[in-house]
């Protein structure tokens, strides 16, 4: 039996260890990049339960077996591109016994907030995501919280959203329902890729131009980050 593969996306500081702590159990491994496996132990992730992952030569090199019949959930750096981590996994999984379940991305509602200019780096993650939780909400109007959602409903976004309430979600178990519900056809089988017209479908995040740039610019999330950080104020929303 191929293990199941949970993708979580997310920028640092938006409670990825936090939530996945949670949802460790016998049967589970938890990935996270060598960077962060500190992060991920202080979150309440058992050690044994960790398996860390690097990129080597512009390929993800995950340092473990995958075992069958697990569950696998796949932390993404906290400051890289959402793109680059979902084009590595899709050719990391090519050949072994896993098949992706579920793409989960954790907004940090008081970062984008701040800097909406940070709304293409989300817009990236969720284009991607079949559920997508807000946390971080402290100091966010709940006004702003139902616009942001209502932006991509109006859009007919099919992914499920859901708040995140006191490290608490509702009804967690139906988050892992191995259902795509997904813009992004970046994991469909290629023959099955077709539009109405009978034309291949391409996946827009991953094109590039002739001096292998990628088409769809997304901003660097570092740069969010960096200046939530140099505010003093906001120390409490870094945990």
């Amino acid at each position: 039996m191929d293990s199941q593969l949970f993708l979580i996306l997310g920028a640092e500081g938006s409670g990825r260890a936090e939530f996945l702590a949670g949802l460790q159990e016998e049967n589970s491994r938890i990935i996270v990049h060598v960077d962060e496996k500190a992060t991920a132990i202080a979150a309440g992730i058992a050690p044994e339960n960790l398996v860390p992952w690097k990129w080597i030569e512009g390929c993800i090199a995950i340092g473990g077996d995958i075992p069958p019949g697990f569950e696998i959930f796949f932390m993404a750096h906290g400051r890289e591109s959402p793109v680059t981590l979902v084009e590595g996994i899709r050719d990391w999984m090519k050949g072994k016994p896993v098949e992706l379940a579920r793409i989960i991305t954790l907004v940090n509602c008081h970062l984008l907030y701040e800097n909406e200019k940070s709304g293409r780096w989300y817009e990236a993650c969720i284009h991607f995501s079949d559920v997508v939780l807000l946390g971080v909400r402290k100091g966010v109007p709940n006004r702003w919280v139902d616009g942001f959602i209502n932006s991509y409903r109006a859009r007919n976004f099919p992914c499920i959203f859901r708040l995140i309430k006191k490290n608490f979600i509702d009804r967690p178990g139906e988050l892992l329902i191995p259902e795509a519900r997904r813009i992004s056809l970046a994991f469909e089988d290629p023959e099955d890729a077709w539009d109405e017209q009978g034309n291949p479908i391409v996946e827009s995040y991953f094109e590039r131009d002739e001096a292998g740039r990628r088409t769809k610019w997304v901003p660097e999330i570092t740069v969010f980050l960096e200046r939530q950080k140099s505010q003093p104020d906001n120390e409490e929303l870094r945990s």
